[in-house]
């Protein structure tokens, strides 16, 4: 606990332009307490930096209580240095006039934390100067929760090995169970041993499913839905079932559902709120406080302003057309699950994304159909995928379900269907740090009323520290706000490479082929030897099925993926597309991790699933570009003689060439000119910017 302020009265005094001058009359204060956090009035991690310098010379100070520091008052001016790992420093002067008035003046006021307060010990009647400082971090979101440490992560790259591990945590649930998921699908198989269709009946199966599983535990279960156009209206029931729907009727079977709708729509200005850092001093450093803390500058974004226009359709359109988009689960308190995957039959897939896997099946298909897949002779109902989710266990659980705190109660209060069968509660705080744990802060995108926007905050952040890589695996490649970032850094950076996987686009039926294509062209005009535009194939081979039609050899896979990883050294992995959308007033939610050994196994682990097998995983980036690049050459070589030969190569039982063998899933991703595109008039992802063009040829220089 910081030292307790009883009574805090703070004046301002005039400043010159550019400083923040805040001054106190102080009568009996003859120290100062230094009290150095972070942006978030936490403690700083050791290994932070303080020092004070009065006319060239070292101020000393001495050890105040937990964790503050001590100085001298004295007439005249002392400078200020705090600076720790990771964060930016913060320089100010405190100023002590001839009249005994003490004031800070502080140049990058609205981007620091620095609160001054007065306050009179109880007992002692004795007069405290205070000086809270708060360091913005240079990766982490200074607008959402507090980065947490002592968290011990876990990264699944399918759905196979992700929902095995939801399933071990939910066999044990006996507590609470909260899950967010934009589809739910009752009868969605959490557990699909290989081989199933031959030794399991449907009765078996459905033991291993989402409803069944959560209706087998004594835990109290909590389950928000993403709804279609609007709250409770005509599509509502689109994203459930009756099996779930049918516990948000029921009362007292500890089973609560409520569906919820994003009503944001039409034209209005975005820009992060700007906030107050002595009041979070206030809830989280001094305990009860009577006064509060004055005359001191908002704390302001780094994000622009944006103008957004969700009407900019080739006719008007003044709808609701966004979304609840995330998907997560927290368990017993502790331990948490966040991802891109939802509780829906198509997200569910093996890290080998096999093109006949008759697991892959919906839950009802027959068992003729299931052997007809397995013996290679069908296409399952549900192609391969690509996707990831992050188990969370320790402190950053807390902010998981502090989010479906946010949530739920909002829709109690909007009196939403079922609200009125549904419950609050409390979330845990008090969960200890893991043993080598990482750092990781839990960031949304939400929509208005419940504003925040620490997604886009920790991107660029990322972005702006940029050296040697941006690695991107995302279902969409359409985002401005982040384009602009990237080709700023990149220009910045001239050894920087910018890495993207996504899926092919639909020029027929997707709003943003027009900015795909935009964003594709930009960096690949601007940056030809730095930038890859990849994507996934999944194949299989006549020898291995005895299956010769066209589209069975070679199957795009859906890369559902929302990745991000810079340098090693981070990672932004959850339910947030790279749109607009997504940064913007979707309802989002990711992890972002900053620990150069975990990032750095888990890039390793990615490439390691998507290169040729037994490829070599150089932890220099120049070379896993080239590698990238090549396998992705090599495999579209194979495709372009398959194509060749029809994809019907007579081979008489022979073994299939090494030259008709792709290796690994990556390919070239080509994409045509955006007039190509259907919807060509169709604002960037519904947000009415225009698409980018490509900079052109430099100009001669003409000797002048």
């Amino acid at each position: 606990m910081l030292p307790l302020l009883t009574a805090l009265v703070v004046a301002t005094a005039p400043g010159c332009s550019n400083i923040d001058s805040t001054e106190l009359e102080q009568t009996q204060a003859t120290e100062l307490s230094i009290v150095p956090l972070d942006l978030w009035a936490e403690p700083l991690a050791a290994g932070y930096s303080l020092s004070l310098s009065r006319d060239d010379k070292a101020v000393a100070t001495k050890p105040g209580k937990n964790g503050a520091l001590r100085m001298p008052l004295k007439k005249g001016r002392t400078e200020l240095t705090l600076s720790a790992p990771e964060h930016h420093d913060l320089v100010l002067s405190i100023v002590v006039d001839g009249a005994g008035e003490t004031r800070i003046e502080h140049e990058q006021s609205s981007l620091e934390g620095a609160s001054l307060a007065r306050g009179v010990d109880p007992i002692s009647g004795k007069v405290s100067l205070s000086l809270f400082l708060g360091l913005r971090h240079k990766w982490f979101s200074a607008e959402g929760r507090p980065a947490r440490t002592g968290n011990r992560l876990d990264l699944y790259t399918n759905g196979e090995d992700a929902f095995a591990s939801v399933a071990e945590e939910l066999s044990s649930a006996t507590d609470e169970v909260l899950v967010s998921t934009w589809w739910w699908e009752s009868d969605f198989e959490l557990l699909r041993p290989e081989g199933l269709h031959t030794f399991m009946t449907p009765a078996e199966r459905k033991k291993n499913t989402i409803l069944s599983m959560l209706e087998s535990r004594p835990a109290q279960k909590r389950v928000l839905v993403g709804q279609l156009w609007g709250q409770d209206g005509v599509l509502s029931g689109v994203t459930v079932d009756a099996g779930l729907t049918a516990h948000g009727k029921a009362s007292g079977d500890q089973f609560e559902f409520m569906g919820q709708a994003n009503g944001t729509r039409g034209e209005f200005s975005f820009q992060i709120a700007p906030f107050s850092f002595s009041e979070r001093v206030a809830q989280n450093a001094l305990g009860d406080v009577v006064g509060s803390f004055s005359g001191e500058s908002l704390i302001e974004s780094t994000v622009t302003q944006k103008d957004v226009d969700l009407t900019a359709w080739p006719i008007s359109i003044d709808t609701e057309h966004a979304s609840f988009h995330q998907k997560f689960m927290v368990v017993d308190h502790e331990v948490a699950f966040v991802g891109g995957m939802n509780l829906r039959k198509v997200d569910w897939d093996t890290k080998d994304h096999s093109v006949f896997d008759a697991r892959r099946m919906s839950f009802g298909a027959s068992q003729a159909d299931r052997e007809a897949v397995a013996a290679g002779e069908a296409l399952p109902d549900n192609g391969p995928r690509k996707d990831y989710m992050v188990r969370v266990e320790g402190p950053a659980a807390q902010d998981v379900a502090g989010v479906f705190h946010k949530r739920w109660e909002r829709a109690i209060a909007d009196k939403v269907k079922y609200a009125d069968k549904s419950s609050s509660f409390e979330v845990k705080t008090d969960i200890d740090a893991r043993p080598d744990g990482v750092v990781a802060q839990v960031t949304a995108t939400l929509p208005e009323p419940i504003a925040e926007h620490a997604i886009m905050e920790t991107w660029l952040n990322a972005v702006s520290q940029a050296n040697d890589y941006v690695y991107i695996e995302d279902q969409y490649f359409r985002a401005p706000i982040l384009n602009d970032a990237l080709f700023q850094r990149m220009n910045e950076n001239e050894s920087l490479k910018l890495i993207v996987i996504t899926k092919p686009i639909n020029e027929w039926t997707d709003p943003g082929c027009v900015w795909t294509y935009a964003s594709a062209d930009l960096f690949t005009s601007a940056f030809p030897d730095r930038f890859l535009f990849l994507q996934l194939r999944s194949f299989a081979t006549q020898e291995t099925f005895g299956f010769d039609e066209t589209d069975a050899h070679f199957v795009d896979m859906d890369v559902h993926s929302k990745m991000l990883i810079v340098d090693d050294r981070f990672m932004s992995v959850g339910s947030c597309n790279k749109n607009n959308r997504g940064l913007i007033y979707e309802g989002e939610l990711n992890l972002a991790v900053l620990d150069d050994a975990w990032v750095k196994s888990a890039r390793r682990r990615i490439l390691s699933e998507i290169l040729p097998q037994g490829a070599s995983l150089s932890d220099d980036a120049r070379d896993w570009f080239g590698d990238l690049g090549q396998a992705a050459q090599a495999n579209d070589e194979v495709f372009a003689r398959w194509d060749d030969e029809s994809m019907d190569l007579d081979l008489d039982g022979d073994p299939i060439p090494t030259g008709y063998r792709p290796q690994g899933f990556l390919y070239s991703l080509p994409f045509a000119d955006p007039s190509e595109c259907l919807l060509e008039s169709v604002g960037e992802d519904m947000t009415g910017e225009a698409p980018p063009t490509p900079p052109g040829p430099e100009e001669p220089d003409d000797g002048l």
